[in-house]
C-alpha cells in the first residue's frame, strides 16, 4: 500500500475521521511552539509539511503567515474552510516543491518523515525551500520506544511506517542542517524489556514517596527514552 494513489486514498479517509487533538498532539504542539520561540524570527514565513487536518497549521499561523501542504484532498479542502487564514495546498510535496523558491523562514514537520519512503529526499526538499539559515522543526516517533510497546501496530498502521532511532535521525538531518537541539519528549511509554522496569508502577510509587518523579522522568527523556523525538535545526 505504498504507492501514491493508495496513500492519498488512505489519508482522505483518515483525516475525515479525525476529531480534536489529543494529549500527545498537545505535547508535540508545545514542543513546536517552544522551538518557534527559540528561533526568535519575527513574523516568520512558515511551511507545514504534511499538515493533515490543519490544526497545528492554524496555531502556527498566529506567529506568521503559514502555508500548509498535504497529499490528501480532503484535508486541504475541508480544513481550508475551517482555517481560511492559512494557505492550504493539496499535492505531492516532491512535485510541488519543484516550482517553489526558498521562501520560508521555518519549516515544521510533525510526525511525517516516518511515513515517507525517501527520507533523505524529504529533508533535501525542506532545505531547498528554506531561506539561508532557515529553521527546521521536526517531530517523529522514537523507534527505541515504539519497539518497546507491546502492540506497536495499534499506534500507527499507515501505508509507510519507517520510524527512526535518535541516532539515525541525527545522521539524516545533519547532512543538510546544523542541529541546534535534539531530544525526546513524552515519558512513561513502553512496556517491554527495560522499559517495563523503568515505567513500572512500583518504581513510580517510590519516586512519588521521594518526591523525585519529575526529575526521574526528565532524566529518562535526556537519556532518549521518550515516545517522540524533536529536532530543531538550521539550514547549513
Amino acid at each position: 500500500m505504498g504507492d501514491l494513489a493508495n496513500q492519498q486514498e488512505y489519508y482522505n479517509q483518515r483525516w475525515g475521521q479525525e476529531g480534536f487533538a489529543n494529549a500527545l498532539q498537545a505535547a508535540r504542539c508545545a514542543a513546536v511552539v517552544s522551538a518557534l520561540s527559540q528561533a526568535g524570527v519575527q513574523e516568520p514565513r512558515i511551511l507545514d509539511l504534511g499538515c493533515g487536518t490543519g490544526w497545528l497549521s492554524s496555531i502556527m499561523s498566529q506567529f506568521g503567515p503559514t502555508t500548509a501542504v498535504d497529499l490528501s484532498e480532503f484535508a486541504v479542502t475541508t480544513t481550508a474552510k475551517r482555517f481560511p487564514w492559512v494557505r492550504f495546498i493539496q499535492g505531492d510535496l516532491f512535485e510541488w516543491s519543484k516550482s517553489q523558491r526558498p521562501d520560508f523562514d521555518v519549516i515544521v514537520s510533525q510526525e511525517v518523515i516516518e511515513h515517507v519512503a525517501d527520507q533523505a529526499g524529504y529533508l533535501e526538499i525542506a532545505s531547498l525551500l528554506l531561506k539561508d539559515r532557515g529553521w527546521l522543526v521536526l517531530t517523529t516517533p522514537n523507534a527505541r520506544t515504539v519497539k518497546a510497546l507491546r502492540n506497536p501496530q495499534m499506534w500507527s498502521n499507515q501505508p509507510i511506517e519507517n520510524i527512526l532511532t535518535l541516532k539515525a535521525l541525527r545522521r539524516l538531518v545533519s547532512r543538510r542542517f546544523q542541529i541546534v537541539d535534539i531530544r525526546t519528549i513524552v515519558p512513561g511509554f513502553g512496556d517491554t524489556g527495560l522499559y517495563r522496569v523503568l515505567n513500572s508502577e512500583k518504581i513510580g510509587w517510590l519516586l512519588d514517596f521521594l518526591r523525585i518523579r519529575r526529575a526521574y522522568r526528565q532524566a529518562l527523556l535526556d537519556a532518549g527514552f521518550g515516545l517522540h523525538t524533536v529536532v530543531v535545526a538550521r539550514k547549513k
